[in-house]
């Protein structure tokens, strides 16, 4: 083969590579902006979920420390409502107890009375016979 003729060849075969490598450049190009514009999308769907769960973080601290306050207000109620159990309960025994002593002072004021009516009866009876 002549010199011109091998010349021309590797020109071809050096032409039909740089091809061949422009393609693969190309795709590699395309290969990347894609991978890249994925990168962009799923940084900016990471930064979308981090805020979400923040606020989710940030409401959840909210609502337990509202139900922190509701617990210390229950329980002071609750403590509230067993002191005012405990004097009502006491008002009941005491108004029981004085209800008891009524009801014996009642039990001898009706024993006196009774002796006194036997006493006006036999008195009455002592009148009438004396006439």
């Amino acid at each position: 083969m002549s010199q011109p003729a091998v010349e021309s060849q590797h020109t071809s075969a050096a032409q039909i590579d740089n091809e061949t490598l422009k393609d693969q450049v190309q795709h590699l190009q395309r290969k990347s902006t894609k991978l890249e514009e994925q990168l962009e999308e799923t940084r900016a769907t990471l930064e979308r979920d981090v805020a979400t769960y923040q606020d989710k973080i940030t409401r959840s601290r909210l609502e337990d420390e509202q139900r922190r306050r509701e617990l210390v207000s229950k329980t002071r109620e609750l403590e509230q409502l067993v002191i005012s159990e405990a004097k009502a309960r006491n008002r009941v025994e005491e108004i029981e107890e004085a209800l008891r002593e009524s009801t014996i002072a009642l039990e001898g004021t009706r024993g006196e009375l009774e002796t006194l009516r036997a006493e006006l009866v036999v008195s009455h009876l002592s009148c009438h016979n004396e006439r």
